[in-house]
């Protein structure tokens, strides 16, 4: 890295006015970055999102927003060009930072966009795949072709897995494009209380006072479908069975909140379930402190930040086998569960609440994943 160097980034994955805790592992990385180079950031925005909240665009030095047209729902193959178009307006400032990196944090269409662009700028890419950004556009093949055209003009491509890294080299990147680089977790935030995690069935009393035992779960994420919450919420009458004061404590925002609620009293579950909205980081580390266990049961992933996060609050976890989830979820730190059922998620749940689960042995697991070696691995590629 040259004492010149700078860099640009462009993504759709930033926090912005109006949601403020939306990416907050991108937030993390990019300041940790800015500590050893001058960083811009470009936020991509959609024009329906930037028309309802564009009196709070309010841009500084290093910020600036790009709103970009699409047709909702038709077209996402077109996206790309759309936002390269919007860019182009802002080559002039771009040129002003003479950064001498780009950095694309999402892989369709803003990867896409950014290669497309960079035929003017003419810099070194580096870009950073995360999860839905391949998984889901992975399913349509001209989706697939763009990527394969314009990822191959890039230096690096950093995977938040496994997973994702073979799904590129499958589309036909170069082995040598693509490397995994896990996220972080910010140990300032996310700390264990002392608490020593214990099998609640592990004697006769415990077994006869069960049924009355106060368990909390968290779930943390978007609540859309595709996180699966609704099975999630299916499956707390189940574990009430067992455990009658059960509670989850959902953390997040999302199309689904209203008719959760609905279905939570139809199914007589109102009082176990808690619907927090979006939190900031801090207030998310005590709820995970305070929970007996965190339940992640998404139909695709790449690797879910709040898994780390949990794991450095010593708490175990309960996720579905989806995409770079079985690469950090081991036997010492949670279940995983095989299909995307209440029936099956409550099972797991019920196991995962009897288990004797060490704290000392996912607070060693959680080591694996830390913020300063990550950015170190991007900082290696930046002239």
């Amino acid at each position: 890295m040259a004492d010149n160097s700078s860099l640009l980034i462009i993504t759709n994955l930033y926090p912005v006015p109006w949601a403020p805790n939306r990416a907050s592992f991108n937030r993390q990385q990019f300041e940790l970055i800015a500590q050893k180079m001058p960083v811009n950031i470009i936020v991509l925005l959609g024009w329906l999102e930037w028309l309802k909240h564009r009196k709070a665009c309010k841009e500084d030095r290093n910020v600036r927003y790009c709103p970009y047209f699409y047709l909702p729902k038709i077209g996402r193959r077109f996206v790309p060009f759309f936002q390269y178009l919007s860019l182009l307006f802002f080559i002039p400032w771009i040129k002003r930072q003479s950064p001498s990196t780009l950095l694309a944090a999402w892989v369709f269409p803003d990867a896409v966009a950014v290669s497309m662009l960079n035929q003017h700028l003419k810099l070194p890419l580096l870009v950073k795949a995360h999860g839905t950004d391949i998984n889901e556009n992975a399913q349509f093949s001209a989706r697939v072709e763009l990527m394969r055209r314009w990822l191959s003009r890039s230096k690096m491509i950093f995977c938040a897995s496994k997973d994702l890294m073979n799904k590129l080299i499958k589309m036909g990147i170069s082995k040598a494009q693509v490397q995994v680089n896990y996220n972080g977790v910010n140990t300032e935030i996310f700390y264990p209380e002392n608490k020593k995690i214990v099998n609640i069935g592990q004697n006769a009393d415990a077994e006869k006072s069960s049924t009355k035992s106060k368990m909390t779960l968290i779930f943390v994420g978007s609540i859309i479908k595709t996180k699966g919450i609704v099975e999630l919420v299916e499956a707390l009458p189940l574990v009430k069975e067992k455990y009658e004061a059960i509670e989850l404590i959902v953390l997040g925002e999302g199309n689904l909140t209203t008719s959760l609620k609905e279905k939570a009293l139809q199914l007589g579950i109102s009082e176990n379930l808690c619907f927090k909205g979006s939190l900031p980081l801090n207030e998310v580390a005590s709820y995970m402190r305070q929970a007996d266990l965190l339940v992640l049961p998404s139909y695709r992933e790449g690797v879910p930040n709040v898994l780390l996060e949990s794991f450095a609050c010593g708490t175990p976890v309960v996720a579905t086998r989806v995409g770079g989830i079985p690469e950090i979820v081991t036997d010492d730190v949670g279940i995983l569960v095989e299909e995307k059922q209440s029936k099956a998620l409550s099972d797991a749940i019920l196991k995962a609440l009897s288990t004797p689960w060490s704290q000392e042995k996912i607070l060693d697991h959680a080591k694996n994943f830390n913020w300063q070696h990550n950015v170190d691995n991007v900082l290696r590629h930046i002239n």
